[in-house]
């Protein structure tokens, strides 16, 4: 029950950030730190479907990230990137020649007002 309670919660959360994003003035900033990785920055700023949101993988120039219902994806450099909205958050990365590795963390907002 407790797990579904923060399935529930995390589907709102994403809804509400994607809907907010939409109509918001300033982008919605979601920074995630996964397990191994560099901090990743996920930029909002014309919801799902446009064109001008970005993913900055740790120091990094930021990359166009494509923002769906229930994933987001990049291209970063030669790798892909698919980042899930149910929890835990995770992030699975690929690459061409080499397995899909999955990496689990934490995501963190401060939603527009």
């Amino acid at each position: 029950m407790k797990n579904m309670i923060k399935i529930i919660m995390l589907s709102i959360s994403s809804m509400v950030i994607i809907t907010n994003v939409a109509g918001a003035d300033e982008p919605t900033v979601v920074a995630c730190q996964f397990e191994k990785m560099p901090l990743m920055i996920l930029t909002f700023r014309g919801g799902m479907g446009a064109d001008n949101n970005t993913l900055q993988v740790g120091q990094t120039k930021p990359v166009e990230l494509s923002v769906g219902s229930s994933l987001m994806a990049a291209q970063y450099g030669a790798q892909n990137m698919t980042f899930s909205l149910r929890l835990p958050a995770n992030v699975s990365v690929s690459a061409p020649g080499q397995d899909t590795k999955t990496f689990s963390g934490e995501c963190v907002s401060t939603l527009p007002q």
